[in-house]
């Protein structure tokens, strides 16, 4: 059997999930007024379906959209934010999403951590997110990030609340999420914890929770693996 860790509880965590994006490579006759996140795969929309994975791992999911996007229809008790810099990127997103998660008055215990995800990975695994945030409670560790095919992945991420003014600073800069890990590796090398392939296969052997869907082709695969998808 997979050499799996001990699950602790999650109620210290939200999940974000970033819907903004303008899907410019999926080209807009693959995609309905909503954009990727209204795109239907297996019967749910792919934000749909992203947030009920997550749900079901965090006690909260937060939903960071664009301005006028249109939603599909979400499982009960999700929050939207929208974002308060249109066009500014996955930064800017996840710095709303973040100040939303720490502001809001909940009966939960205040978050420490988020679990960050875009929309568009439909084979994304409950036991990734579950790892992810197993190696978050290692001591210093404000930041799990896997890296998978040499790259890593800052939408499949673990971040600490406390780390929004890093955030916001990049945002504001207009650099990448990929920077504030670089930049936090240098600075507190012990908070980032990089997470290898060879981890991540043990709770999802095929790594298909890094599987996005930004192209046609990406759809193509989908419906090979007998997923279909359409935009209605």
């Amino acid at each position: 059997m997979p050499d799996v860790p001990i699950q602790r509880s999650t109620d210290d965590a939200v999940g974000i999930v970033l819907a903004g994006g303008r899907s410019r490579r999926l080209r807009t006759a693959a995609l309905g007024p909503g954009g990727k996140a209204a795109l239907i795969v297996a019967g749910e929309s792919l934000l749909a379906r992203i947030c009920r994975v997550v749900a079901g791992v965090v006690p909260r999911v937060i939903v960071v959209a664009a301005e006028q996007q249109p939603l599909p229809v979400l499982p009960a008790g999700v929050e939207v934010v929208r974002d308060s810099s249109p066009g500014a990127g996955p930064t800017s997103g996840l710095c709303d999403g973040l100040r939303h998660a720490a502001l809001t008055e909940t009966p939960s215990p205040r978050p420490r951590m988020a679990f960050v995800t875009a929309c568009d990975s439909p084979l994304l695994a409950p036991a990734v997110i579950r790892l992810l945030l197993e190696m978050a409670c290692e001591p210093r560790v404000r930041l799990v990030v896997p890296i998978i095919g040499g790259h890593p992945q800052v939408l499949a991420s673990v971040v600490a609340l406390d780390l929004v003014e890093d955030v916001t600073a990049a945002a504001a800069e207009g650099v990448g999420l990929r920077s504030v890990v670089e930049r936090l590796r240098e600075q507190q090398p012990a908070a980032v914890r990089l997470v290898t392939a060879d981890e991540v296969v043990k709770v999802d052997p095929g790594l298909e929770s890094f599987f996005d869907v930004d192209t046609p082709a990406d759809l193509a695969r989908l419906e090979a693996r007998g997923i279909p998808s359409s935009r209605h």
